[in-house]
């Protein structure tokens, strides 16, 4: 007989093709199944919440810091920070949502570290935030300006800078704000206004506006 024999999968394979099952598993249950999971103990629902978080995190700390090269070490402190607080999360508010209240907390504390530095931006690193479909002398422009707007950045204190970016670049309603920084709507504004007179002052210093 000419048939071939039927031959079992070899051992490797057979793992392979049962983590492969594993992943698409975990990656069709929603967060509250994959919190649940990881608060029982399985490592592979957490870096299942790792892999659908980390952009989000990674982009929001950006946002916050800026382009820093403690980013990387920051965001693996963001998710240690989360599989600790996991014991306590009851899922009043997002996976999202929680995460950002951490880092928002671990912004502040590099920040609050670091001190008021000046690094020098890459271009590469300007590019991720210039329109694409610009000109090459608008993409200049750009990356001039979003320079310079992180240098100003820089000057400001920790607190005013955070409140400055989650309300005025993401936008976020001064009550959210609050809650994430652990502070009341009312200071979040003033921290705002105090940020927006502080850049307006350096603008205005450098001849970036008019008086």
């Amino acid at each position: 007989m000419n048939k071939r024999e039927h031959r079992p999968a070899p051992a490797a394979e057979r793992v392979r093709e049962a983590a492969t099952s594993a992943r698409q598993l975990l990656a069709a249950q929603d967060d509250a199944a994959l919190v649940r999971a990881a608060q029982a103990g399985d490592r592979a629902a957490f870096e299942e919440l790792y892999r659908r978080h980390v952009q989000l995190v990674y982009a929001r700390l950006t946002r916050l810091i800026g382009f820093s090269a403690e980013r990387e070490d920051l965001i693996q402190q963001v998710f240690w920070s989360f599989h600790l607080a996991l014991p306590r999360y009851r899922g009043d508010a997002s996976v999202a949502a929680f995460l950002h209240g951490i880092v928002v907390h671990v912004a502040y504390e590099a920040l609050r570290k670091r001190g008021r530095a000046i690094g020098t931006l890459k271009q590469h690193e300007l590019d991720q935030l210039v329109a694409p479909d610009a000109t090459p002398e608008a993409r200049a422009r750009q990356r001039e300006q979003l320079a310079r707007v992180f240098v100003l950045l820089e000057r400001l204190k920790p607190k005013k800078r955070i409140a400055f970016v989650l309300h005025v670049v993401e936008e976020l309603p001064l009550t959210e704000v609050a809650a994430l920084t652990g502070s009341q709507p009312r200071a979040v504004g003033q921290r705002v206004a105090y940020a927006r007179r502080e850049l307006l002052g350096m603008l205005q210093r450098e001849g970036g506006v008019d008086e």
